[in-house]
């Protein structure tokens, strides 16, 4: 939510435990020059925090305060009014600055600053007790990198969908899904029994199919990725192909940095048979697809 900075944040904090620990202290029989002591200390607190309000830096530095939904695909400003989207690609860093106060003796976080830099501008929000965003700042670059490849029409990876990532894909993607699961030159490519690729109908995923699919979904990280993002595809493939074996492997990626491949992940899941708590909702997705890609996936999710 829209809120002050952690100096701010504190100056608060110090202004509510002065004036706690004044009651306290009233209501135990302490003197009243202790107690009148921490109530001006809690009074010194509140002048600072209303005179900083009023003194807000100017230039470019200075950051605009705003309503922010972090979401495995980015961040949604002003999530429930005019929403607008930052995708990981177009955030340079996000930093977060924790508030502590004393409680019974111990620090305890009241609140988090979190501060998104685009490069062009500062986005800053506060949420109550600690952010846990520590993974999301360590990875930041690498969300980054998977959501800006683009996605790829061959299970290889080395075939780019439509024109990187600013056309929608889901036609092509299913069209390519079908032809693969249809012909003789698809059907080797998915190691297929000869005889199961006359039609959709009769193709079934046997241990091989399944170990290459697997391969595909959860790749390993120990080298460089191929140029477009192979995932979509054989989410796409996994249904065609009854793959239920591959539920769990499609429910780890619904939360995927890519938007299209958590998209897809998600409806394929459901497909085949996920729980729609575990799978989750298209619409999580919605912001951060074109309208024809979020469409075409709702319906193929409930089998149109």
């Amino acid at each position: 939510m829209p809120g002050a900075g952690p100096a701010t944040l504190a100056l608060a904090a110090a202004a509510t435990a002065a004036a706690s620990s004044a009651g306290v202290l009233w209501t135990t029989g302490y003197h009243p020059a202790s107690i009148s002591a921490l109530l001006a200390g809690a009074a010194l607190a509140a002048g600072a925090l209303t005179g900083r309000s009023e003194r807000r830096p100017p230039g470019p530095a200075r950051s605009t305060e705003t309503w922010m939904a972090v979401v495995p695909w980015g961040v949604v400003v002003n999530p429930d009014t005019e929403p607008r989207v930052l995708r990981w690609p177009a955030i340079r860093a996000i930093t977060v600055e924790a508030v502590h106060a004393m409680r019974g003796g111990t620090p305890t976080v009241v609140a988090s600053v979190v501060t998104v830099d685009t490069g062009r501008e500062r986005l800053t929000g506060r949420t109550p007790g600690a952010a846990g965003l520590e993974g999301l700042i360590a990875n930041l670059e690498a969300y980054a990198e998977e959501a800006s490849r683009p996605v790829a029409l061959d299970l290889e990876g080395f075939e780019p969908g439509g024109a990187g990532a600013t056309e929608p894909v889901m036609r092509d993607l299913l069209a390519r899904a079908g032809e693969m699961c249809t012909t003789s030159r698809g059907a080797v490519r998915l190691v297929l029994p000869s005889a199961g690729y006359r039609s959709i109908a009769a193709a079934a995923a046997g241990p091989e199919t399944l170990a290459l699919l697997r391969s595909i979904l959860a790749p390993p990280f120990d080298g460089p990725p191929a140029p477009a993002d192979p995932r979509a595809l054989a989410c796409i493939v996994a249904v065609l192909l009854g793959a239920r074996d591959l539920v769990p492997d499609l429910v780890r990626l619904v939360s995927s940095p890519h938007p299209v491949v958590a998209a897809v992940a998600k409806a394929a899941a459901i497909r085949l048979g996920a729980p729609r708590n575990r799978a989750g909702a298209i619409d999580e997705v919605a912001a951060f697809l074109f309208e024809e890609d979020y469409l075409r996936i709702g319906q193929w999710a409930e089998g149109a």
